[in-house]
């Protein structure tokens, strides 16, 4: 595996986090011990916009960094460490219940912060 391939399989996750919230928020939301409502698809819809923007810069930079790719990757090592840090902050704090979509969450963002850490220091 490359850098390259990582950022595609990062913002194909991303990407199926956007199908989630679109087709089912309700589920995704369920997941979390919250309840979704008419204020929070409003707000949603705009997060989703937000994904979707990260999504095609994430897939553009194998095209604008074609042989730099690695310099990428102390930044994105950062990106995906951030929700780490505001999914605990919100368990510790009592803003949503622990549940298992928190542990497997945060297994996932922190697999993908090693390897962009690891595929940063190659060259």
């Amino acid at each position: 595996m490359n850098i390259k391939l990582l950022l595609r399989v990062y913002a194909g996750l991303i990407f199926v986090f956007v199908l989630g919230g679109l087709f089912s928020p309700e589920s995704m939301m369920e997941g979390f011990g919250m309840t979704y409502t008419a204020e929070v698809g409003t707000i949603l819809h705009f997060v989703l916009l937000g994904q979707v923007i990260f999504i095609i810069l994430t897939l553009q930079l194998t095209n604008w960094l074609v042989d730099r790719l690695h310099i990428v990757g102390t930044t994105y090592t950062g990106l995906s460490i951030l929700p780490i840090l505001v999914n605990s902050y919100q368990v510790f704090s009592g803003l949503v219940p622990i549940s298992t979509t928190f542990y497997v969450e945060q297994a996932i963002w922190a697999v993908f912060a090693a390897l962009f850490f690891v595929y940063s220091k190659q060259d």
